[in-house]
């Protein structure tokens, strides 16, 4: 199992004399990099990263270690690195600084970003204010412009393909020897539901922008100040989609709850809603969100009871990369007092 320990070492050899990346963060040749762990994820292992002598230093970033690549590209911190300067211009995301995709690099690949300061979007004891920070976020990386030749990818119908990409895991957990008929079961009454969704909200919307995909509450950093209200982090799988994908992931009581105790009620995503319009501000209109939104509020939560199916089967072997909140969190996700939350919430 890929952790924190496993990469220490061969990190440490890596940084040592590696003069390019000291070059990109302005250290001379004789300074000594020092790494100290961050985080990690079901993708991503993170260490801030600093010169020796300078750890308490605001001038510092973040490396990551590539463990485990997201679908629709073949160099994942490539991939990272070209987002992460599309979404520049909103002034709420990290820079990136270097990536190295070589065989000589730890893992998948290593990204180095800057480092954003502020304090993580804490669910369990959140302010409104905390919402309307995170829905101005929001709304400024969904104002960055999206040129002909920026390199995200695009599909032609995000939400089916949300929907077929979910499928998808679930037929690959159904082909499985972890499959459990009762699942099964759940998981087809949730592909059935979303479909109906997906099909009752038409078209895609015209109004495209660089969507996140992942807006999660550990993403958020948030400052003490309105202005900067805070930075989003963890560009992993960025798509040029509809801004409903991003507000409906985020405030899925599927993704709340991941990263805390709370269930996201239905009662509360309208105010949160209106508040990112407000910050919006008439810098893009709406298009079809309304009439999109619901289905893919829908889609959102059938896809982490799919990712969840699936996952069963990594978390199922010895050796694959894995995290101790997902290993927690994913017999909850799956159990029939959870989906029928969900069923009674969110279908019915």
């Amino acid at each position: 199992m890929d952790s924190f320990g496993s990469y220490d070492a061969r990190l440490s050899r890596y940084l040592d004399g590696n003069e390019e990346l000291k070059r990109a963060i302005g250290a001379t040749a004789q300074d000594e990099l020092r790494i100290c762990a961050l985080g990690e994820g079901e993708h991503n292992i993170n260490y801030r990263l600093s010169v020796k002598g300078h750890e308490g230093d605001a001038q510092s970033y973040v490396l990551r270690v590539n463990v485990l690549p997201q679908p629709f590209h073949e160099c994942q911190v490539r991939y990272e690195y070209d987002a992460l300067k599309a979404v520049a211009p909103s002034s709420r995301t990290p820079l990136p600084i270097y990536m190295d995709a070589s065989p000589a690099a730890p893992g998948e690949g290593v990204l180095v970003e800057t480092f954003c300061p502020g304090k993580q979007l804490d669910l369990d004891r959140f302010a409104q204010e905390d919402m309307r920070k995170c829905a101005r976020i929001m709304a400024d990386i969904h104002s960055a412009p999206v040129d002909a030749d920026t390199p995200i990818f695009r599909p032609a119908d995000p939400l089916r393909d949300l929907y077929a990409e979910c499928v998808e895991r679930i037929d690959v957990y159904k082909a499985s020897e972890y499959e459990d008929a009762r699942i099964t079961r759940w998981a087809d009454l949730f592909s059935k539901l979303t479909l109906e969704a997906i099909e009752e909200a038409g078209v895609p919307d015209d109004e495209m922008h660089i969507v996140n995909t992942e807006p999660l509450a550990a993403h958020f950093l948030l400052t003490s100040e309105l202005d900067p209200p805070g930075y989003f982090v963890d560009w992993e799988r960025p798509i040029v989609s509809e801004v409903a994908q991003d507000l409906a992931f985020f405030l899925a009581p599927t993704t709340t709850f991941w990263d805390s105790g709370y269930l996201m009620p239905a009662s509360e995503i309208d105010g949160i809603l209106k508040m990112y319009w407000q910050a919006v501000d008439g810098r893009f209109p709406a298009g079809r969100f309304q009439e999109r939104f619901p289905a893919w509020l829908k889609c959102s939560i059938f896809r982490a009871i799919a990712w969840c199916c699936k996952a069963l089967i990594r978390y199922g072997s010895a050796d694959a990369h894995k995290t101790d909140k997902a290993a927690a969190k994913l017999p909850i996700y799956l159990s029939d007092e959870f989906l029928e939350n969900m069923l009674d919430a969110h279908f019915r």
